[in-house]
């Protein structure tokens, strides 16, 4: 069983476009994807559209997904935010045996694991921490379709 590192972090920001614009400088990171919904529908958000053409097309933004070489992190929308602080989650890097033998575990430790995506599950630990164990390999693959914009 592996855990081959953090996966990537999500830090909760009062506005998104703003966070992502603040980070990206800070770290030197470029988008990766950004994702948003649109009534109530989320999706990925076209690479070739800003935030500022999304949210005058009816867009919320949710989440950017930044990196550069090996560091990957997102800035998520407060409002969703499950933990405490400013740390939304925790995601780690998994092979397919850790994925299911930590999702057993956390299951037996009380946790309620959700499973929202086939490669990736999330769960809150007794601390309130929030875990995701992503199977994906790195970089993250965008987990929802595009919008429609």
């Amino acid at each position: 069983m592996y855990v081959n590192g953090v996966h990537h972090l999500v830090l909760s920001v009062d506005d998104v476009p703003d966070g992502e614009s603040y980070y990206r400088e800070l770290f030197d990171l470029a988008v990766l994807f950004r994702e948003a919904g649109i009534d109530g529908d989320p999706g990925t958000v076209p690479d070739d559209v800003s935030w500022e053409e999304a949210i005058n097309r009816g867009v919320t933004p949710y989440m950017s997904f930044l990196g550069r070489d090996e560091f990957y992190m997102a800035v998520a929308d407060i409002s969703d935010q499950q933990g405490t602080g400013r740390l939304d989650h925790i995601a780690l890097a998994v092979d397919d045996e850790a994925f299911d033998e930590i999702t057993e575990r956390a299951d037996s430790l009380g946790c309620n694991v959700e499973e929202n995506a086939p490669h990736h599950r999330v769960f809150l630990d007794r601390y309130d921490v929030e875990w995701e164990l992503n199977a994906n390999p790195r970089p993250p693959e965008r987990a929802f379709d595009e919008l429609d914009l």
